[in-house]
């Protein structure tokens, strides 16, 4: 008989609240890997293109 290996990948953000929600990003930081679920993906990436942008103002002086 064959038998098949079903993994799931869980958010990490969501198990340090006890949720088993389903992991579908998954952000990689030099060797720092983290699973995510897709609301945790956006407001992680959100962050990181708001902490990376220039500012507005250094945009408006140029």
């Amino acid at each position: 008989m064959a038998r098949r290996v079903v993994e799931t990948v869980t958010c990490d953000a969501c198990s340090k609240k006890g949720l088993e929600v389903t992991g579908t990003v998954t952000l990689t930081i030099m060797d720092d890997s983290y699973d995510l679920c897709d609301e945790h993906g956006a407001r992680f990436r959100d962050q990181l293109r708001a902490a990376l942008a220039p500012s507005l103002d250094v945009a408006l002086s140029a």
